[in-house]
This record gives C-alpha cells, structure tokens and sequence, in this order.
C-alpha cells in the first residue's frame, strides 16, 4: 500500500547514526552556556521553589534526549504540566550525583498541552532546543524553541497549524532532523482523528523558516492515538520509519525518501499496548537495531527490538519490566554515551509523576529502576 507523499529534493548528509557527530561539533563552544545554564538554572529554581509544592502533576508525554551542553553532554526533558505550559529539566551528566534540575516553566499562558517532541538542531550559538506540541484536545500545533545562548529563554509558540474548533489531532506529534534538504529540515508526523496522519516539514533553507503542510496520509489505515519517528540509514538517503499505536496493537510505517515519497504499511506487530511508545535506531548490532519501549494495558512496560541485521527485519519481545508501577502514560527513550556502545535511557510518565529508567549496554542488558524525579 502505498501514496504519494510529496516531492523534496534532498542532498544526502549520513545516516542517522552519525548525526550524534553532527552534534558533538558544538562541544568546545558549550562552556559559557553550561556557565549561563547553571546561573540561569539556580536562579529558576530559587523563584520557583515557594510553587513547586502547590505545582500539579505533569501530563501527557515526554520527550528526552541528550543535548551537547557539557562535557558528557546534559540530558533535556520537556514535558507537558497539568496546570497548563510545559517544564524543561536538565541532567548534569558532568556532575557525579547526576542530579536533577528545574523545572523552568514556558507556555504557561497558553493552555495545557498533550503531548511534545523534542529535538535539538544546529541554529543558534550551541544548538537551539526545538519542541513542537500539540494542545490538550488536539486543536493545534505549536513550536517552541530555546535559545542556546547566554540567556537560555524558551520563545513562542511558533503556530505550525491553524487552530480548530473542533479536533484534528489524536495523538502527539513525532519530530526530527532529518536530512532532508541542505541544512536539513524538522520533519513532523502527528495522528489525525479521521484517520491517518500528517506530514509537516519546516523548510531550514528557507530564512523564513516556515512549515510546511500538512500532507495527509494512510488515511485508510485507521485511527491512531499515538506515533514515535526515526530517520533509519535504510534507503540510499535515509528511510523515515515510525511506529503508532491503535487502540491496543502497535503498527509499523516507513517513507520511502526520493523525488517521490511514498509510505508503506501498516505492519502491526504487537498487541496489549498503552499510551505513547517511543523508538530510536541504536548502536547495537552492525546495521544498527531499531529499539522500542511501550507502555502496557495492564501497567508495565515493555521492551521490543528489531535485528536490523536479519533480511526478514524480525521484531523480538515484548520483555517487561517496570511491574507494578501503574498505568503508564507515555514514554521516551534515548540511547546515551554512558557505557560502550551506550546504555538505552527511558523517562517515564506514571500517574502524572516522571520516572526514569536506564539499561546496561552488556553483558546483563538489565533494566534499572524506576527512580522518580523529586526536584
């Protein structure tokens, strides 16, 4: 099954597993940010420690990754509140206690949020923190950005789609950096309440920097509720290859990238799934596995992996872990520089507390935790 997605032409940057290389070019200039996040930081939580008692639980899902800001590199949660906005904390991986820090709040006059994806590009001085966020109900989408200077201020909402009265969207929004273009364009999927989903892209060659779209697609897949992206090293550019979730089964999608877009799918796999999965192409293996954490109906979590080295492409699990904690919202997943060849990190969002969870890289690859946030 296929559909034309739209044309683009594109200049082919490496795969997706060598983007981290893209990234560590900012390492040396990450100093008098660190400086500033920590002055910045200190201060935010001096003004936000007489509210954090009377501070609502958070919502939805979260998005993980590590940035480029420090020696080690600070891992970087947003995640929608309840009371409405979203909250940014940061890890400081160069900090022995690996501790904990904010929130910094932003958004907070613009009504609650639902789900968020967060990537960290090449704009600005280290490399901006770009979120896009979709509102509670599923109206509109927005994009946030971080200024990866001196000031480390949080701007927008950015309007990447008209507001509705009614509902358009059915679950949260997946965004990367892909190759696309020269510089590389932010690729965005989100699941429609009619059914399917749709593409947007923000044009980086632009200097206007406007997104693009939407491109609707597999509109006669079903109804979706939840999706999680990659851009794979598959294809002579680099597959687009998402998952999503309908009711209780996971589905698999990929774009195949050239003068013609097309996708494929769906591929169901799984069955007995909750809230949002969350999936990256990792270091395991010669090709580079696809790994996935999925929250489960009866309240765990579990774990799946496809050996990318194997010609059928053969998804192995579910492997659970996480038992007892609860439904399970949503979750994002990470592999970091912890380790050799990098420890697979997950934060978790359990009855409106984050929960995080990390996995050796051998000889066990056993899942540790949880440990819930108390900043």
């Amino acid at each position: 099954m296929q559909e034309k997605v739209r044309k683009q032409s594109r200049t082919k940057k490496g795969s997706t597993l060598l983007a981290k290389a893209d990234k560590s070019r900012a390492n040396k200039a990450s100093d008098t940010a660190r400086s500033a996040r920590k002055s910045k930081s200190n201060s935010q939580e001096k003004k936000d420690a007489k509210d954090m008692a009377h501070q609502g639980p958070i919502l939805g899902k979260p998005s993980l990754l590590q940035s480029c800001f420090g020696n080690a590199g600070d891992f970087e949660l947003v995640v929608p509140l309840a009371s409405g906005g979203l909250a940014h904390y940061r890890r400081d991986n160069d900090d022995e206690k690996l501790a904990w820090h904010g929130p910094t709040k932003f958004g907070v006059d613009n009504g609650r949020f639902d789900g968020v994806s967060l990537i960290q590009g090449d704009f600005g001085e280290n490399g901006n923190l770009e979120a896009v966020a979709v509102d509670f109900g599923g109206h509109r989408l927005v994009h946030f950005w971080q200024n990866s200077g001196a000031d480390l201020s949080w701007f927008g909402p950015n309007q990447i789609s008209k507001s509705s009265l009614v509902p358009l969207y059915s679950g949260n929004p997946a965004m990367i950096w892909s190759n696309l273009g020269c510089r590389g364009n932010f690729d965005l999927v989100v699941p429609l309440v009619r059914g399917g989903f749709s593409y947007f892209w923000r044009d980086n060659d632009d200097a206007g920097l406007p997104w693009c779209g939407p491109i609707d697609f597999a509109t006669d897949a079903g109804i979706f509720d939840a999706v999680t992206m990659v851009q794979s090293n598959f294809g002579e550019s680099g597959n687009l290859e998402f998952v999503a979730r309908s009711g209780d089964r996971l589905a698999f999608f990929w774009i195949e990238p050239g003068q013609e877009m097309r996708w494929h799918g769906p591929e169901f796999f799984a069955v007995g799934v909750s809230g949002t999965p969350s999936m990256i192409q990792s270091c395991f293996g010669n090709r580079g596995n696809f790994e996935l954490v999925t929250p489960l109906a009866s309240g765990d979590l579990a774990y799946f992996w496809r050996d990318n080295d194997d010609e059928h492409l053969h998804w192995y699990g579910p492997f659970m872990f996480g038992m007892n904690m609860g439904a399970v919202e949503g979750v994002s997943l990470i592999q970091s520089n912890f380790g050799v060849p990098g420890h697979l990190e997950l934060a978790a969002q359990v009855g409106g507390r984050l929960a995080f969870f990390w996995r050796d890289s051998g000889p066990d690859f056993r899942w540790n935790g949880p440990q819930y946030l108390t900043v």
